[in-house]
């Protein structure tokens, strides 16, 4: 539904919103201008337009937006009202027929690809018939673009997909969505914290921000809890500060990283082909993960954490096209696609099942096709290097390989020293010295701070001992011996 403020130029809000949607914005509004206002020439018109992309990315919106500043009426076709006018293909028939074809009208069909069969075909003919109709147009929506039949598809004048805006179109759509009330600091965390998410989710990042000071204005106390807000992306929680212990590791990153990323016309310059992938590899807990946040908080770019859930899919070819659009996705914008744990989904191909074969194989075609002016970085990190697959080692995918070792104890202290540094300790340098000749990784020793906090708040002190470290040890052996099996 449009958000509506009063007293805007209604240009400026059209402006903003097309621009929110990139090229698929301008090709959209091309089309209704070209073919209501003849600002084409009638060779040039499109008639008919398959809208894709998954819940929450702006269809409803885009479209009402651009057909409302046409003045056109709106006739929605889904199968629930075709039902109701009588069902079968006679309902639709009918609800078709009655169309104005006097005046600007958008004929919007729902999830077309459950429009088969004779319902089908009965569209075909009414978007055949629009051809000769100046003042009417067809547009049908859809999240699964695969599926809807080949002559519907065929049938259409163009496929716009809509995918997850980029920095500057989140901008344009903070602009259209906030009115007045949006700020330049609010224009920018929406940019920053809405990074490869939908527009809803971004328009629920935008009232979360604008309720307090609602809130404020009405003069209450109300607490303002919104279950939509969106957490703020992983990029924006770890920074090289947070880490210890592992200074050289940093400092490689940052050269194939972070300075790639920065200073892109540099190596351009220079005739300088950065690394297109990184491999993180070492023992569990040593840090692999926060390396990687802390190296897209550097460059302020688009994390995209890759998990196993977010690839198995039940429907054949399904598994593919998620990768897919991971990719597809994180080319819009500065973005490390982190993939963690890499040689449980991409591991040795003779050692896969079918589905991980194909998913090694799209890998591979995604990494080998990102385009040269992406700024798109691979970071992997795994565990078991001996068992990934050695055709993602060679150069172009994943040709920079990082060893994350254990810490020793003058990394085990630094790391020691920068989780406790907000504590109360007793004895804090001699206590930390001593338990720095624990071998432990880092996140045993996050683990081990942690546990020590709690029994302090068993004491109801803020002030921590010796004794609630030596708990906090006691109860890791105790795991330690329960993991073991012992």
């Amino acid at each position: 539904m449009l958000r509506m403020i009063h007293g805007e130029n209604t240009d400026e809000r059209l402006s903003y919103l097309v621009e929110g949607f990139g090229d698929a914005g301008k090709r959209v509004l091309q089309m209704f201008g070209g073919k209501l206002t003849g600002s084409l020439p009638k060779s040039l018109r499109i008639h008919s337009v398959m809208v894709s992309g998954r819940s929450g990315i702006g269809k409803s919106l885009l479209l009402t937006g651009i057909a409302q500043h046409f003045g056109c009426n709106i006739v929605k076709v889904h199968l629930g009202r075709v039902m109701a006018a009588g069902g079968q293909h006679t309902g639709l028939r009918q609800i078709l027929a009655r169309v104005p074809i006097d005046q600007p009208s958008l004929v919007w069909l729902v999830d077309i690809e459950l429009f088969c069969g004779l319902y089908g075909r009965v569209v075909e003919e009414f978007v055949e018939r629009v051809k000769s109709l100046p003042l009417c147009l067809v547009a049908m929506t859809t999240r699964h673009p695969q599926r809807v039949h080949a002559s519907l598809r065929l049938s259409c004048d163009d496929h716009v997909r809509l995918l997850p805006p980029g920095k500057h179109e989140r901008q344009q759509l903070c602009h259209w969505y906030a009115g007045s009330e949006a700020t330049p600091a609010m224009v920018e965390d929406a940019a920053n914290l809405a990074s490869g998410k939908t527009v809803a989710e971004l328009f629920a990042s935008i009232v979360d921000q604008l309720q307090p000071r609602h809130n404020l204005n009405r003069g209450t106390n109300t607490t303002h809890t919104n279950a939509l807000a969106i957490p703020k992306p992983l990029t924006t929680s770890v920074s090289w500060q947070d880490i210890g212990g592992l200074d050289q590791v940093i400092e490689e990153l940052k050269e194939v990283i972070v300075w790639p990323l920065l200073y892109r016309d540099e190596f351009a310059r220079l005739g300088i082909a950065p690394p297109r992938g990184v491999l993180l590899y070492g023992p569990p807990g040593t840090g692999k993960t926060m390396l990687a946040r802390a190296a897209a908080t550097e460059v302020s770019a688009n994390f995209i954490s890759v998990a196993i859930p977010d690839l198995i899919k039940g429907e054949v070819g399904e598994s593919e096209k998620a990768l897919a659009a991971i990719f597809e996705s994180a080319a819009r914008s500065p973005s490390i696609v982190f993939l963690d744990e890499i040689e449980a989904i991409f591991g040795s191909r003779e050692q896969s099942g079918e589905v991980g074969k194909k998913l090694i194989t799209q890998l591979f075609l995604e990494m080998d096709n990102i385009p040269e002016d992406a700024s798109v970085v691979i970071l992997a990190a795994t565990n078991a290097p001996h068992l990934m697959d050695s055709s993602i080692l060679r150069s172009g995918r994943l040709d920079k390989k990082i060893h994350i070792p254990r810490p020793d104890y003058s990394s085990r202290l630094d790391i020691l020293t920068r989780a406790t540094q907000n504590l109360l300790i007793e004895n804090a340098s001699e206590l930390l010295s001593q338990l720095a000749e624990t071998e432990m990784s880092g996140a045993e020793i996050k683990s081990l701070v942690r546990c020590a906090c709690y029994s302090a708040i068993q004491r109801d002190t803020k002030v921590l001992c010796k004794q609630d470290f030596d708990i906090a040890l006691a109860t890791a052996s105790t795991v330690d011996q329960f993991a073991d099996g012992q």
